[in-house]
């Protein structure tokens, strides 16, 4: 009778403030499986295949490609980051939102979004975003 009334008082709960989800259109959902962040001297731009941004700051490009995006960006979804030219790495590791299994890569210039996830899976990286922060020399 006892795991009733427990049962009964969790639905109510539920009933009364809803369910503890955060919900999403699926439609809106974009995951972003590569990031290119490129240092320039305005700052820096951070390039996916769902959009680019632009900002003085690693932050600032965050906020700029998910405000520019068609739907809600998730970067821990991102299977490789590249850093270009002088981006700020520490910036972008420390950050929090990249997922730490993400592999690291760095070039020297900026590649086109379509299929260079499938180039870096074929050309898969040692080096991951938990190194990073673990503290190798960045």
């Amino acid at each position: 009778m006892k795991k009733w009334c427990y049962a009964l008082a969790a639905v109510a709960l539920m009933c009364v403030f809803g369910l503890p989800f955060s919900e999403y259109d699926a439609a809106a959902l974009l995951p972003i499986r590569t990031v290119q962040a490129i240092g320039t001297p305005q700052g820096i731009t951070i390039l996916s295949e769902v959009g680019c941004g632009e900002g003085k700051s690693w932050e600032e490009a965050v906020s700029d490609l998910r405000r520019n995006a068609a739907g809600r960006v998730f970067f821990d979804t991102a299977e490789q980051v590249v850093f270009c030219g002088r981006a700020p790495v520490r910036a972008a590791v420390e950050s929090g939102i990249l997922r730490p299994s993400a592999q690291v890569y760095f070039l020297p210039a900026p590649m086109e979004p379509e299929g260079l996830n499938d180039y870096l899976s074929a050309h898969e990286s040692d080096l991951t975003v938990a190194d990073l922060r673990a503290g190798y020399n960045i």
